[in-house]
């Protein structure tokens, strides 16, 4: 069976020389983690934002997905929007990817709300990992130019761009990432060069927030995101809604259509702090080969508060 799932796993990521495929990571909990998928949040809240999430995908599955991301946003007055940074660690069989953002987001108040537009450029370096091929005829060696040596790697920019808005009680937002659509230029074995080619990613993301006058003290958040590489074949739906009871304890339900659903929890430690966990069943064939998929966040919020300086006062390390 483990020979069976790597050769899957090989067939997928090989099927032509130069490879197309929903290249982006997806989390479960995409609501807790916007300004991944959208550079106009940065600076959208008077807070800095400082995020974790580590998913596992498809356990019990050999070789199957696992990523890390960590990102921060922090408003600047002076700047009259904000700056942000994404680093995300995505492994998958024998790939891995790495990619460090940097953007920059200008906000403005839109009518009730608040209006931010974003550009993040994007450093992505691809490499494989010790790859050990298994072949058609059962070897370990090979010539074929579009099959990768087993430690290649390269690196490529690409870029960023997000519009997201928000009031108190809802917001919406609309991205695209590989803009420069560039390519990554892999040594293959026998002297060739297997071509790894980016292709535009597009997010339009959603989420309202109420309360019932029924059911005092808790509060019902609905989101979505929908996602696409403007491929038919590659359009993603996932729906979430979460209830929040007095703003402390989490718990909601997703579903990732014709893919998975999802069991969701949170707990609020102390007003700057959320620790949240999600589990993702599978509903597509492949829940035959694997235990679901698990995913954690830790979202932190604060803010630095610098008193006005007092007219005709000074200050010194003396008297601090």
């Amino acid at each position: 069976m483990n020979r069976i799932k790597g050769l899957f796993l090989l067939a997928i990521s090989m099927l032509a020389t130069q490879l197309h495929a929903q290249q982006d990571v997806q989390f479960t909990q995409y609501m807790h983690n916007r300004i991944f998928f959208n550079p106009g949040m940065a600076g959208n809240s008077d807070a800095i934002s400082l995020n974790f999430g580590h998913r596992t995908q498809w356990v019990g599955f050999d070789n199957a997905p696992v990523t890390q991301n960590i990102n921060a946003e922090l408003p600047v007055d002076k700047l009259h929007g904000g700056v942000m940074l994404n680093i995300t660690n995505d492994q998958i069989g024998f790939f891995q990817d790495i990619s460090a953002a940097l953007g920059y987001a200008y906000q403005t108040y839109v009518g009730p709300g608040k209006l931010g537009i974003g550009l993040s450029v994007d450093f992505r370096n691809k490499n494989v990992r010790n790859a050990q091929w298994i072949f058609p005829d059962g070897g370990a060696g090979s010539n074929d130019p579009a099959v990768m040596n087993p430690t290649a790697q390269a690196m490529a920019p690409e870029l960023n761009f997000g519009a997201y808005y928000s009031t108190d009680q809802w917001f919406a937002g609309l991205s695209s990432s590989r803009l420069l659509q560039s390519t990554q230029n892999l040594p293959g074995l026998g002297g060739g060069t297997a071509a790894y080619r980016s292709v535009m990613h597009y997010y339009l993301m959603g989420g309202y927030q109420f309360e019932l006058a029924t059911l005092p003290g808790i509060r019902f958040a609905p989101s979505a995101l929908f996602r696409t590489d403007a491929s038919s074949q590659n359009f993603h739906t996932d729906l979430n809604f979460n209830a929040v009871v007095q703003d402390k304890i989490y718990g909601g339900l997703g579903l990732r259509v014709n893919d998975a659903v999802s069991l969701m929890a949170g707990y609020q430690v102390m007003p700057s702090l959320r620790v949240s966990y999600s589990y993702d069943i599978n509903t597509s064939p492949l829940r035959a080969y694997n235990g679901g998929s698990h995913e954690i966040f830790v979202n932190y919020q604060f803010t630095i508060e610098i008193p006005p300086r007092i007219k005709g006062s000074y200050r010194t390390p003396i008297f601090l």
